[in-house]
């Protein structure tokens, strides 16, 4: 039997890792790397996971630090040994670590194979080993993933390339929202799929818990056979729920991590801002508007020490509506700017006398509830709830709310006869249309569809009452372009039909 250390390493810059991952074979020497993280948080979920029996970290990492990871893992998997790597300038801070159970350090400057290989064996002397036959081969499923994150070995990719021998690869991926498709799974996907990809080998690369991720090698199958298997995998399966990506073709194993981390993330970050898009393609990405996205922090600032609320509002949801739009924003960057407002409005209230102990106490779960939304409209939902909390502090001292409402009511009487939306009224007032659906319901108390009609119904009961024209001309001189549901709509609001309103109420002109 083969025995071989589990090995974790931990530094925020990849260079770093990389490096390491590729000093040395490792499964050679009697170690395997299980895994990478850029912090302590990320480090510690794969501690839970994966339980290695050796940590390679950094010092100065941001979020948890390398000393803060030092003593979770030594008070939570003490049989973990630990080896620091340091700089000159940070030494210090290597002392303090050494109190709490730290093996070893090694000076980054002197990081060589050899130097790397006599810490480790020194530090592994009394450690019990994981055990694996050495005739065994790990999966290519396995080895697939090793390939993405970057530390599979030459016998390895070797294997890889043995095992996918067609001219061409692709990368699909499938995933679902996880608070809503509890019954989704793997398995279920990856059953459709296959049988509609016989010409094709298909291999499942497990990552996530709530997508299905396949590299799909073929010879002679077109991109269009392909996205027709992708269509009907999903005809059976949570309907309008799962959502579909198919990523640039390529040629050579080599090129997998490459294409996964630039161009397939880049399709998924596109499903982020498109809620309604069920398959994205790379062939068929859409275009963002290209708009100024500038936020100026100081202005809306100044609006809220004016208290000029509703303004600070409207300048906050039209900046919303143009970064919905843009599809090339990083969508950690997008979750990372809401939060940041959320924490500077709670800033500026406390410092204007505003009650905000509930909101301090609520806003982390604002900024959870914003890094997992599945899509953009989550995440401005969670924000609308926040902004809405706020406006209950806010807006009873200011009476520019009601002032904003009769604007609205005023365009509302002027445009009724056009095609007239929520979304057409929030851009002409630069709102975010969810905000201002809320917002209209409640500074209203009816809501904008049913005042809409009420407005559209009230003049045809005037053009029924005082002309001859014909029900689908007033249908359409008050905006209903189908006659048949502007009957529908009268009769709901008069209780009567357009034809018995006009007999019982027609008079000289």
């Amino acid at each position: 039997m083969r025995e071989f250390y589990k090995v974790l390493i931990v530094d925020d810059e990849m260079l770093i890792r990389q490096g390491i991952i590729n000093y040395i074979e490792w499964e050679n020497e009697g170690y395997k790397i299980i895994g990478e993280a850029s912090n302590g948080v990320e480090a510690m979920q794969l501690m839970e996971t994966h339980h290695p029996h050796i940590i390679i970290t950094d010092i100065v990492m941001p979020g948890m630090d390398g000393i803060e990871l030092v003593k979770n893992v030594k008070d939570s998997y003490p049989e973990t040994e630990i080896i620091v790597l340091s700089s000159f300038e940070n030494f210090d801070y290597v002392k303090q670590t050494f109190q709490n159970g730290v093996a070893d350090y090694i000076l980054k400057p002197k990081l060589q194979t050899d130097e790397l290989l006599q810490t480790l064996n020194r530090v592994t002397k009394s450690q019990k080993k994981t055990t694996q036959s050495k005739e065994s081969q790990p999966s290519i499923e396995e080895i697939l993933q090793k390939i993405i994150a970057g530390y599979q070995s030459i016998r390895e990719m070797d294997y890889a390339r043995e095992q996918l021998s067609k001219d061409t690869f692709i990368l699909i991926e499938s995933f679902w929202n996880k608070r809503t498709d509890q019954q989704l799974s793997h398995h279920i996907i990856t059953n459709q799929l296959e049988n509609r990809l016989s010409n094709a080998i298909l291999r499942s690369v497990p990552f996530k818990e709530n997508s299905a991720l396949y590299l799909v090698n073929f010879s002679e199958m077109s991109i269009n056979e392909l996205k027709e298997a992708v269509y009907n995998s999903s005809k059976n399966i949570s309907a309008n729920q799962l959502k579909w990506v198919i990523s640039n073709p390529f040629d050579s194993l080599e090129d997998l991590k490459t294409n996964y981390e630039i161009t397939h993330k880049k399709i998924i970050q596109y499903h982020f801002y498109l809620p309604e898009v069920n398959f994205l393609f790379y062939d068929n990405l859409p275009e963002s508007e290209i708009v100024n996205t500038e936020f100026d922090l100081n202005h809306m600032i100044y609006l809220f020490k004016r208290k000029q609320f509703q303004e600070a509002f409207i300048y906050l949801n039209k900046h919303i509506g143009l970064l919905s739009n843009q599809y090339n924003t990083d969508v950690f960057e997008f979750q990372s700017w809401l939060e940041n407002i959320i924490f500077n409005i709670i800033v500026l209230l406390g410092n204007m006398n505003y009650g905000i102990e509930e909101l301090e106490k609520e806003k982390y779960q604002y900024f959870q509830e914003i890094n997992e939304a599945f899509n953009v409209r989550e995440a401005i939902s969670t924000f609308d709830q926040f902004l809405s909390k706020v406006e209950q502090k806010v807006l009873p001292e200011n009476a520019e709310a009601m002032s904003n409402i009769q604007l609205l009511l005023d365009y509302i009487e002027e445009n009724y006869d056009n095609h007239l939306t929520l979304s057409t009224l929030a851009r002409h007032f630069h709102f975010n249309p969810s905000y201002l659906s809320s917002y209209f319901s409640k500074h209203h108390k009816e809501g904008f569809s049913d005042y809409l009609n009420y407005i559209r119904i009230k003049n045809a009961m005037q053009l029924l009452e005082s002309t001859d024209k014909s029900i689908s001309s007033i249908s359409e001189a008050v905006g209903y372009s189908d006659p048949s549901y502007f009957t529908k709509v009268f009769k709901k609001v008069t209780n009567t039909s357009p034809s018995t309103y006009r007999k019982e109420n027609k008079r000289q002109n």
